[in-house]
């Protein structure tokens, strides 16, 4: 795990340097490769993508391969689409359409060149480190590395997700967490930037935990417990 507090500089971790399998977690370097090349005049996030036979991923969560009635093979979306598929439910099959509309050598490029260098994108195995999915993270969060606009719209697909169990669990109702869960055997992990409260003293925080060997329960609760007790370090609340 690690935590950075962005205000303080000051940053809390066990084992931030281990490799883990990435799972889902790899839909970020997707999604920040997309925004950065829409940011530098590349493409343009209303260009047109259509789903391949290839594309298709039936395996683990999202909802394109899911509903084949609705998302036929050849069914054509916007890229901001894909990448709100990606993110919101994290769509393997969209995963897939960015990648081959991208391609993998330009988001491994994306990697090195905030620094992630320790991340392997499927080259042999889908492997990353805590400390790697926080330069992704702050990257994304960084208005001059795309754009204000770029970056809260990223941010926003993050939020309210549909797997809301893990960091965003035991915090406050009205706490915003922008994060994304990944989960493969027995790993399980989320990462993301918690943004207090109103009324809370502080500002944001950026979180990443992996949990590897525990059944999901036991790993999830693991995920929920570093959450509350960073939460409750980092944010004082008024007294009443």
């Amino acid at each position: 795990m690690v935590v950075f507090d962005p205000y303080s500089g000051e940053t809390a971790s066990l084992n931030a340097d281990r490799r883990f399998v990435a799972a889902s977690l790899s839909k970020l370097y997707a999604l920040l490769t997309l925004y950065r090349l829409a940011f530098l005049g590349e493409l343009s996030l209303d260009d047109k993508i259509t789903m391949r036979s290839s594309d298709v991923w039936a395996y683990g969560t999202g909802v394109l391969a899911k509903y084949p009635n609705k998302y036929p093979v050849g069914y054509t979306m916007t890229l901001r689409e894909c990448a709100t598929f990606m993110i919101e439910e994290s769509d393997n099959t969209a995963e897939l359409m960015l990648n081959r509309h991208l391609g993998e050598e330009r988001i491994e490029a994306e990697l090195h060149r905030i620094g992630a260098d320790s991340t392997r994108y499927w080259n042999p195995i889908n492997t990353t480190t805590p400390n790697d999915i926080l330069l992704v993270l702050k990257k994304i969060a960084d208005p001059s590395y795309t754009s204000p606009r770029l970056s809260a719209e990223m941010l926003e697909l993050m939020t309210d997700t549909s797997f809301e169990d893990r960091l965003p669990k035991p915090l406050p109702e009205e706490t915003r967490v922008a994060h994304k869960i990944g989960s493969y055997e027995s790993t399980f992990s989320d990462a993301g930037i918690v943004f207090p409260e109103e009324g809370g003293k502080g500002q944001e925080y950026y979180i990443v935990v992996f949990s590897e060997g525990d059944a999901q329960g036991e790993a999830i609760g693991t995920i929920r417990d570093i959450s509350l007790a960073t939460h409750q370090s980092l944010v004082r609340q008024d007294s009443p």
